[in-house]
């Protein structure tokens, strides 16, 4: 009777304990983004430390990884330095946005004149910054042109490897950003606003239903983006 009394228990305190460890896991998510331009990288890696368990963020940025209170979360991705934190929170559902700073490396120095309009220079610069993932060729197909089922030998260096994944949709990222930078460097507030007379809210919410496309810019003289603009205009004041 008194070997019974002693194994409830034993059993008792280890399921309390076990609740205890179920009670204690913690979601950690967020997003995570280059610090100085605010662009998203995807498929970086996501470790907690303390315990081996590893995710990736997805193509916008997101990541989760569950974690305990006091744990070490390391972030990382190609060619930036690795940045960590320790959970907080006993439970539930931890929001922690991370930010990465790019590694130090010797840049060119390029010499940005007069001759360059304010989006220019700020682009030339980008592209320096970031030219150590933009320049770097795509891998082709593990096998080169070899059959599929014909003995593809897959090596870390494919395009299918975690690094190949974050510098190909990092370049896609960094296009589309380029975009809206150029799209926002000649679609102004105070430009349409002017063509307008549009001003405060109603002005955000004319630009907001009335975006320019970036191919249509690229091609648009100032003085048809200003027709544009009061066309658009007069359609959405009627309505």
């Amino acid at each position: 009777m008194k070997r019974l009394i002693t194994g409830i228990l034993f059993l008792f305190c280890c399921c309390s304990l076990l609740a205890v460890k179920v009670q204690a896991q913690v979601t950690v998510t967020g997003t995570i983004m280059d610090k100085e331009n605010k662009l998203v990288l995807p498929y970086a890696s996501v470790t907690n430390k303390s315990t081996g368990r590893r995710s990736y963020s997805d193509k916008g940025g997101f990541y989760k990884i569950s974690a305990s209170p006091k744990d070490v979360i390391v972030f990382s991705f190609l060619g930036y330095k690795s940045d960590s934190l320790v959970v907080i929170q006993a439970s539930g559902t931890e929001t922690r946005n991370v930010s990465l700073v790019v590694e130090a490396r010797q840049l060119h120095g390029v010499n940005v004149g007069a001759q360059y309009s304010p989006y220019q220079a700020d682009s030339i610069s980008r592209r320096e910054q970031f030219g150590y993932i933009l320049d770097k060729k795509d891998m082709p197909l593990a096998g080169g042109n070899t059959p599929v089922g014909a003995g593809i030998v897959f090596s870390p260096f494919t395009r299918y490897s975690r690094k190949e994944k974050q510098k190909r949709e990092f370049k896609k990222i960094f296009a589309k950003a380029e975009q809206e930078r150029y799209i926002d460097s000649r679609y102004t507030a105070a430009f349409v606003s002017k063509v307008t007379s549009l001003k405060g809210d109603s002005l955000q919410l004319f630009m907001r239903d009335n975006h320019p496309d970036h191919n249509m810019l690229r091609t648009m003289p100032q003085e048809d983006l200003i027709y544009w603009i009061t066309d658009k205009y007069k359609a959405w004041k009627k309505n």
